[in-house]
């Protein structure tokens, strides 16, 4: 277990520095929501493009580590959605529970992923991040379409939401270009190399600098929901996920490490953008990233081969 806490180490210490850096008024927290709003529309996609064209999906233990992802996502999807006959008077409120349910930090789990699983964790990560963040990024807009502030009127302008969000536009273009063998752009492919090398420092530094402990003592049930669903039931659902397609003991280890993650930054700016309860957002994210220091190298270590 000693082991997996100090593979964490670095990615918890990025995360306090951008707090530092905030509190000690380096950066302003306007500043950081800039640079977090350019990582969503620049540095993010660059990087899920970069990771998903390239990934291998030839291996023999893809179907079973996919199928055990995703079905773990999608059991804990159809339960944040049930969530709304608890949550019935506040349609932005329960976008941010369900996105703070959904939602995962991959940057977390990914910076730690050599030092925890050897050179196959991050080629594994590497293949859920591409039907993974394109699936929820899917369901989270459909679901801020629908609940969110700027509450979409029909279903053209849900589709509208879902084809202009950057996350999900990368994620889709980088499994056409894989799954049509063009791994390589030339200059293209250099230039996106080298932002999306910046985005998982960005990213982290920004989770920090996000975290919001005032915005803690509001809707303590709502950030209490959203953190169970994320840190304790998401790794559950995906270890049983992955029991029932027969995933290998090391993929269904880092299937349970990406469950434990706490929720992402990118539902902050989503909720921004769409109308969501973007104050609770940010309770949700602070609240799981905190959590998580203890929960995410339990939960990992516990799943561990």
């Amino acid at each position: 277990m000693s082991d997996v806490f100090g593979a964490l180490i670095p990615t918890f210490i990025l995360i306090a520095l951008g707090w530092a850096v905030r509190a000690g008024r380096i950066a302003t927290s306007e500043q950081f929501g800039m640079v977090n709003r350019f990582g969503y529309f620049v540095l993010y996609p660059a990087f899920l493009f970069t990771l998903i064209s390239g990934a291998d999906f030839s291996s023999s233990d893809t179907l079973p580590f996919l199928g055990g992802v995703l079905g773990g996502f999608l059991a804990l999807a159809a339960l944040a959605l049930g969530l709304r006959l608890i949550f019935r008077g506040d349609g932005p409120a329960y976008t941010s529970v369900f996105q703070g349910s959904l939602r995962w930090n991959g940057f977390a789990l990914l910076a730690a992923a050599p030092a925890l699983y050897g050179p196959e964790g991050p080629e594994l990560i590497g293949l859920a991040f591409g039907p993974l963040v394109l699936i929820l990024n899917i369901i989270c807009v459909a679901v801020l379409a629908r609940w969110g502030a700027a509450r979409a009127t029909s279903m053209r302008a849900v589709l509208d939401q879902i084809i202009a969000n950057p996350l999900i536009i990368a994620c889709a273009f980088g499994l056409v270009t894989n799954f049509a063998g063009i791994h390589d752009l030339s200059s293209a492919s250099d230039a996106l190399s080298l932002l999306g090398q910046a985005a998982m420092p960005i990213a982290l530094m920004c989770v920090g600098a996000g975290l919001d402990f005032g915005a803690l003592r509001a809707s303590a049930a709502k950030v209490a929901t959203a953190c169970g669903m994320r840190l304790f039931l998401a790794p559950t659902l995906v270890w049983a996920a992955c029991m029932l397609t027969g995933a290998s003991p090391l993929a269904t280890a880092v299937a349970v490490g990406i469950g434990s993650t706490p929720t992402a930054a990118a539902g902050y700016t989503l909720a921004r953008e769409m109308g969501g309860d973007a104050q609770l957002m940010a309770a949700i994210i602070t609240a799981s990233t905190i959590v998580s220091f203890i929960t995410m190298p339990i939960a990992i270590g516990l799943a561990m081969p």
